[in-house]
């Protein structure tokens, strides 16, 4: 029985000192500051159990008193659970700042990122632009007639590249900021993406939509943009896929997007956060924007993408149409 005291006497001190050891942490919580203090009045009735076993005639006043501490701890105890709900809201409060800092934080990242790619853009088509023009009305006015057959076969390989060059060069300011979905919106801007790739070939693509004379802001544009943009990249380097389906739905502020190819998937649900730092960034994107990403395997073959928006509201500045 002495043993079992002493060591639950230990135990609640030890208990006791955490709680009031923690109080500071919490910024002197008054639920906490209750909590530690009926800690402490266990402990302290522990001590009072032991009084007894050494001095048998204080065992009546000793039992009064446990009585009435007991009482007490029961108080505080009452009166810690009832004020703990502002601890909870003081920890809540704390995880939403967190979150709004973090989405601050992803957005500015997003939109560095965008104003860098516009300039890249800009410079490429402002400043190589104008040149390899230049240089292709120069090939042009070569008289040919004075040059041997050998060098006619030059200047039209020439010409040929330097026309080339200057595709490329379109294309690759286009990927960088695309025009169309800042002149346009969303809808024009893949669907000019898709009429590109099905230029290529090799992948039958189907696109259906009701937003096409809907505009939503610049930055949601941009992200849903680039992610959707991603998941065809995805599409044509990992699954070996013969058939892509795109469909965008909005409707009451919420947008939904859902993606379908045929291709040979992931081998698991778990290999997801596995597969490179494409998927994080669809996922930053969308966080940015109070949406998010969800990737299901079909079988026998195939990976189907939901994208949704819960909050996607259409942007007065454009209108419609």
């Amino acid at each position: 029985m002495k043993v079992a005291l002493l060591l639950s006497i230990l135990l609640q001190i030890t208990a006791a000192g955490v709680a009031l050891g923690l109080t500071r942490k919490t910024k002197y919580n008054i639920s906490w500051v209750f909590l530690s203090i009926a800690f402490l009045l266990m402990a302290i009735r522990r001590i009072i159990d032991l009084i007894p076993v050494y001095f048998k005639e204080l065992e009546a006043e000793m039992s009064l008193l446990d009585r009435l501490l007991g009482i007490i701890t029961s108080v505080f105890l009452l009166a810690g659970v009832i004020f703990i709900q502002q601890l909870f809201r003081y920890l809540k409060r704390i995880d939403d700042i967190r979150f709004e800092s973090e989405s601050k934080v992803l957005q500015a990242v997003m939109e560095t990122e965008e104003r860098e790619r516009r300039q890249l853009a800009k410079d490429l088509h402002d400043g190589l632009g104008p040149l390899l023009s230049n240089i292709k009305m120069s090939v042009s006015a070569i008289d040919k007639t004075a040059l041997d057959d050998f060098n006619k076969d030059v200047i039209n390989n020439i010409h040929t590249l330097i026309n080339e060059s200057i595709i490329s060069l379109k294309e690759t300011s286009n990927n960088l900021s695309p025009h169309i979905l800042e002149s346009f919106g969303l809808a024009s801007a893949l669907e000019s993406f898709i009429e590109r790739i099905n230029t290529l070939g090799g992948i039958e693509i189907s696109f259906s939509h009701n937003i096409e004379n809907l505009r939503f802001e610049t930055q949601t544009e941009i992200n849903v943009y680039r992610v959707i943009c991603e998941l065809f990249h995805n599409t044509f380097k990992h699954a070996r896929a013969e058939k892509i389906s795109l469909m965008i739905h909005y409707a009451d502020n919420r947008f939904v997007a859902q993606y379908f190819d045929d291709g040979i998937g992931f081998e698991n649900d778990g290999l997801l956060n596995k597969h490179g730092m494409g998927i994080s960034n669809m996922s930053s994107r969308l966080k940015t924007i109070n949406g998010s990403i969800e990737f299901k395997r079909i079988k026998p073959k195939g990976m189907m993408t939901n994208i949704v928006l819960k909050t996607m509201t259409i942007d007065n500045k454009h209108g419609k149409g």
